[in-house]
C-alpha cells in the first residue's frame, strides 16, 4: 500500500509518546513493504521541507516557528498548506489511504479535493484534557480565552471523527470518551500503541544499568517519566512516598520529565524532609531513558485523571520493569492483565503508597521482569501493531 501519514510534528522535532509511537509505527510498516509518506508542518526554520528517511519519505509544510510571534495561528496554517500540499503528494505516490494523527491535520486533508479513505486516531480528548488542566490553574490569566478556543478545538475534532472512514482508539477507555464527546463517530478499531522492543531492552538485572547512571545498587528505586503538570497525578506520589519511606526508609523515587509543576513539587519534597527519598531529575534524553527504565525496581503511573494508554508503561514492561498504575484511563487495560495487583485500589496517596510497599516487600523481582517483558512482547511489540493497522488500512480502502 501506499500510505499517507499526517501529523502535527514528527519525530524528532518533537518528542513525547505521540511522536515516539508514530515513528516506531512507521517504520514498522516500512519494514513490511509499504511506501509511507509522512507529512507534518515545519517547527523550525531550520528544519529540510523534505527528508528521505531509511524505507520513508518525510514532508513538511511552512507554518510560524515556535519562536515566532504568531506561532499560535498555526491552525490556519494547517489549514491553508494541508490540502494542496496533499494533492501534490497524491500526483506523486498516488496514496491508497492516509492514516492522521491529529484533528487539524484531519480537517485540512477533508477541505481537500483527494478521494481516498482516511483513517483518524483518536489519541486523547483534548478538549476535557485543557479543561481538567484550566480547573487546576494551569492557564492563569489566559483562562477564558483558552476555554474559548477550546469550544472551537472541538468542533474541529468532532468533525475529524465524523468525516473519517475509520477510528482508531488506542484503549476502550478512550473509545467511551470518544462516544462521550461526538456522536456517531462510525467504525472504531482499539489498536494499541507499539514499542520498540530492540530499543527498549530486557534487563533481568538492574545492576549494570545502575552502575552506568552512577545510580545506588543497595536501595530500591522507583521511576516515573511524565509531564509535570496536575493530571499525571505526581503530587499525590510524593505524598505517598511519605508512607512508604515509614516501612521502607532507603527507597528511592525517581521522577523523569519537565513542566509547571516543577517548583511546587521541589518544595513539597523539602518541605516533608524526602530530599533523600525523591530526585526530580528533570528532562532526561530519549537515548538515557532505556538505562532509567533497566535500572528501576518498579515503574509509577499515578495519574488522576484522563489516561490515554501511557506508551511510558511499555517502555517499563519492556525493559523487564513491572508497572504500578493507578486505575485511571487506560492503565487497567495495560497492566491489570500482566497482573491484577499491579492496580491500586484508587489514585490517593495513601492506596499508592500500600501498593508501592506491597511489591517493594515481595521476593520474586526477577521472575517479574521477565513476565513484564514477556507480556510486553506479547501484545505491544511493532509487528502486532503494525498488523492491525494493515486489516485497518485494507477494510477502509
Amino acid at each position: 500500500m501506499n500510505i499517507l501519514v499526517l501529523s502535527d510534528y514528527f519525530w524528532p522535532d518533537r518528542t513525547g509518546g505521540i511522536a515516539k509511537s508514530l515513528l516506531t509505527e512507521v517504520e514498522g510498516l516500512a519494514e513490511r513493504g509499504h511506501e509511507v509518506v509522512v507529512l507534518c508542518r515545519r517547527l523550525d526554520n531550520d528544519s529540510p521541507q523534505r527528508e528521505s528517511r531509511e524505507g520513508y519519505e518525510l514532508y513538511r509544510y511552512d507554518s510560524p516557528a515556535k519562536s515566532s510571534s504568531i506561532y499560535q495561528l498555526y491552525p490556519l496554517f494547517t489549514f491553508a498548506r494541508v490540502p494542496k500540499t496533499v494533492e501534490k503528494l497524491d500526483n506523486r505516490y498516488d496514496f491508497d489511504v492516509a492514516y492522521i494523527h491529529n484533528s487539524f491535520q484531519a480537517v485540512g486533508f477533508w477541505m481537500s479535493s483527494l478521494d481516498i479513505p482516511f483513517v483518524n486516531v483518536f489519541h486523547a480528548p483534548i478538549p476535557r484534557e485543557i479543561e481538567v488542566e484550566a480547573e487546576r490553574g494551569k492557564y492563569g490569566w489566559k483562562t477564558p480565552l483558552v476555554r474559548a478556543a477550546n469550544k472551537g478545538f472541538k468542533s474541529l475534532e468532532n468533525i475529524a471523527v465524523q468525516k473519517s472512514d475509520d477510528v482508531v482508539s488506542r484503549s476502550s477507555f478512550m473509545t467511551k470518551e470518544m462516544f462521550d464527546l461526538y456522536d456517531n463517530p462510525g467504525s472504531v478499531r482499539e489498536i494499541p500503541l507499539a514499542v520498540d522492543t530492540d530499543r527498549f531492552e530486557f534487563a533481568p538485572d538492574p545492576t549494570p544499568a545502575r552502575k552506568e547512571l552512577d545510580l545506588p545498587l543497595d536501595r530500591p528505586i522507583l521511576l516515573t517519566v511524565r509531564r509535570l503538570v496536575a493530571r499525571m497525578g505526581l503530587e499525590n506520589l510524593v505524598r505517598a512516598m511519605e508512607t512508604v519511606v515509614e516501612q521502607h526508609p532507603d527507597a528511592l523515587l525517581l521522577i523523569a520529565g519537565k513542566g509547571y509543576l516543577k517548583e511546587k513539587l521541589e518544595r513539597m519534597v523539602d518541605a516533608k524532609g524526602l530530599s533523600d527519598n525523591v530526585r526530580l531529575l528533570g528532562f532526561v534524553a530519549e537515548d538515557d531513558l532505556p538505562k532509567y527504565y533497566q535500572a528501576a525496581d518498579y515503574f509509577v503511573m499515578p495519574t488522576l485523571e484522563l489516561e490515554g494508554f501511557g506508551l511510558s508503561s511499555l517502555e517499563a514492561l519492556s525493559s523487564g520493569t513491572p508497572v504500578i498504575g493507578t486505575p485511571v484511563g487506560g492503565t487497567p487495560e495495560v497492566i491489570g492483565p500482566l497482573d491484577e495487583d499491579l492496580l491500586c485500589d484508587t489514585p490517593s496517596p495513601a492506596a499508592i503508597a500500600e501498593k508501592i510497599s506491597f511489591w517493594l516487600e515481595k521476593d520474586d523481582r526477577e521472575e517479574m521482569r521477565k513476565k513484564s517483558r514477556e507480556y510486553c512482547e506479547s501484545r505491544f511489540s511493532v509487528a502486532e501493531v503494525t498488523e492491525s493497522l494493515e486489516g485497518t488500512f485494507e477494510d477502509a480502502i
